[in-house]
């Protein structure tokens, strides 16, 4: 199947006017708010993030007053979020919610006034669930970009999380991939994007959700997102700071959220001095930046200048945009902007009319003027270059540089990024994996749980020196309740010491007895080490099943020192190995 591609962002940027009953209205001099969340839809929390975003540009709030049917509530203004927040500190009942909002403003005559209503589901839950494993592998994935792009790393939230799977299952039980839901059909949670996100408490000013279907995975589905011009912008965008994700019969949504708040950047893609860019592009999103041009597809790889601030801007003119080869020849290229191109506000996309040459350099130039509402002006003057693939195979072969910078040329390599594209492993520290250092029984913990894709609750405390703030506190008590891991007899589990080879060895065929095949277990040979009589005999069964399954195998010397530590470079590997066997 072929994938498809939606784009869509909510975006309504108002910092000198607001908008009422779908009309601008000015408010006052340098003072805007955006629609109020929940707003005329049924929430399916019942401790939603009741807010109302609002702009303040300089000037000074005085009071607030919120009432939920009638009863007045501690709502505040978040400087972050530059929006005024009330979360319920006990469940909502199901039925009719009325908000009414009055703040006062330094110097203001009047009192700005709001009201607006929602309802509470009767099925609305207190708690939304925690992220699964998938969604976290995907944000695992996100943030490679991320840091690519240099980026801050996104946050899975729960309630983008909770709305991005609602849609996703929606888009599945009605075979359809859509932005835009019907209030008959099935699975519905709310009309637009920014009513599905309220739905389900999140309370920032800014969303935009991007949509596929038919991939084979959430990478190959972020992949061709990124490569989209018009979906790429969501990615590049430094004011979003949450991510939910969800997947239902190959239908991907991502919902991104977060606020203009700090300091805007100029952002480029292909980022500069990249290299491994595709040559080409299919063509393949809705909308199609191609519709004002004479070619709908086999065109080259879309670039984009994207001029991100929390500043109104009020026009883009662009005076010069250039593609040329390493000769310095131009090249055809096909201009959208944002004066003819509705979808766009703070970016350009420039299109090379045909396929790129392979293993070329090429340089972009951009040169123009970005105006904003209070009339201020900045110039756009940026030049910056990539290099196209050698080979298809070599399309973002950076991803394999970039996710971990220490291992090139590691005996391991191979096997640890397997393992990182699956979402299995992780960073020791940064974008470090750290590959020698050794690893402790709560790292370990978290490598099989992934590995074996099992459930993460919310803490329990099973376990005395497991807390809440414990490294991996959450993997480890998911591994013990599968039995994997095991405490030390005094109910304690020792979650940051050092794990030794054979520990590794018992936790290894513990995870194997799951889902493995139990007959490969049987008439266990001897083992060849010669030092086989250090091993201890609680773990000598496990070590010699290891060894036969080939998980587990001789340091130099043909010794299996069982005492020794484990690095993480060989945790991965057994990781590896483990499941190739299952």
């Amino acid at each position: 199947m072929k994938r498809k591609l939606q784009w869509f962002i909510i975006y309504i940027t108002i910092l000198l006017c607001m908008v009422a009953a779908g009309t601008a209205v000015c408010a006052n001099e340098n003072i805007g708010y955006l629609p109020p969340q929940p707003k005329d839809i049924r929430v399916m929390v019942s401790k939603p993030t009741i807010s109302l975003p609002i702009f303040l540009n300089n000037n000074t709030i005085e009071s607030i007053e919120m009432k939920l049917n009638g009863a007045v509530v501690d709502a505040k203004y978040d400087e972050t979020l530059q929006a005024i927040l009330y979360i319920p500190k006990d469940p909502l009942k199901a039925g009719q919610y009325k908000v009414d909002l009055a703040v006062a403003f330094k110097d203001w005559a009047k009192t700005f006034n709001q009201s607006w209503q929602f309802s509470v589901s009767e099925n609305a839950v207190a708690t939304l669930p925690s992220a699964a494993q998938d969604q976290k592998q995907a944000l695992e994935y996100v943030n490679q970009y991320r840091k690519f792009m240099g980026l801050q790393d996104l946050q899975l939230n729960d309630a983008l999380n909770a709305a991005a799977l609602a849609h996703a299952n929606y888009m599945a039980l009605n075979k359809q991939i859509t932005h835009e839901q019907f209030a008959n059909a099935k699975g519905f949670t709310g009309v637009k994007p920014w009513d599905r996100v309220g739905a389900f408490g999140y309370g920032g000013s800014l969303v935009s959700e991007n949509l596929s279907s038919g991939n084979k995975d959430f990478r190959e589905s972020i992949d061709g997102l990124v490569d989209a011009p018009y979906h790429r912008l969501a990615w590049l965008n430094p004011f979003f700071t949450d991510l939910g994700y969800g997947m239902k019969d190959r239908y991907y949504t991502y919902k991104f959220g977060g606020s203009k708040a700090g300091k805007g950047k100029i952002m480029v893609y292909p980022i500069e001095n990249q290299t491994d860019v595709n040559t080409k592009w299919d063509g393949n999103e809705s909308p199609n930046p191609l519709r004002f041009h004479d070619k709908k597809e086999n065109v080259g790889y879309p670039i984009t200048f994207s001029y991100f601030t929390d500043k109104n801007i009020a026009k883009i003119t662009i005076d010069k945009a250039t593609l040329t080869n390493s000769r310095g020849s131009t090249i055809n290229t096909y201009l959208n902007t944002p004066e003819k191109d509705q979808w766009l506000q703070e970016s350009i996309i420039l299109i090379p009319s045909s396929p790129l040459t392979a293993g070329e350099k090429h340089t972009v130039t951009i040169k123009g003027k970005v105006e904003f509402d209070d009339k201020t002006t900045e110039t756009i003057d940026k030049t910056w270059s990539f290099t196209t693939a050698a080979a298809p195979k070599d399309v973002n072969k950076w991803i394999q540089r970039t996710a971990y910078e220490d291992i090139g040329g590691h005996w391991a390599q191979k096997d640890i990024m397997d393992l990182e594209k699956r979402g299995i492993v992780t960073a020791k520290t940064g974008n470090l994996f750290r590959p020698d250092d050794r690893i402790t029984r709560a790292e370990f913990a978290e490598f099989v749980v992934k590995a074996l894709g099992l459930e993460i609750k919310a803490y329990e405390g099973i376990l005395k020196d497991v807390r809440m703030t414990t490294n991996k506190s959450l993997y480890v008590e998911a591994a013990y309740r599968e039995g994997i891991v095991r405490g030390m007899g005094n109910g304690n589990y020792e979650p940051g010491r050092l794990i030794t080879r054979e520990e590794i060895s018992v936790m290894v065929i513990r995870a194997f007895e799951r889902k493995g095949n139990k007959e490969l277990l049987k008439d266990l040979p001897e083992l060849s080490f010669v030092d086989k009589g250090a091993v201890s005999g609680w773990a000598a069964q496990d070590v010699r099943a290891a060894n036969k399954l080939g998980i587990i195998r001789g340091r130099a010397g043909n010794r299996f020192v069982p005492k020794d530590h484990a690095t993480r470079a060989e945790a991965a590997t057994m990781m590896k190995r483990l499941l190739e066997k299952l």
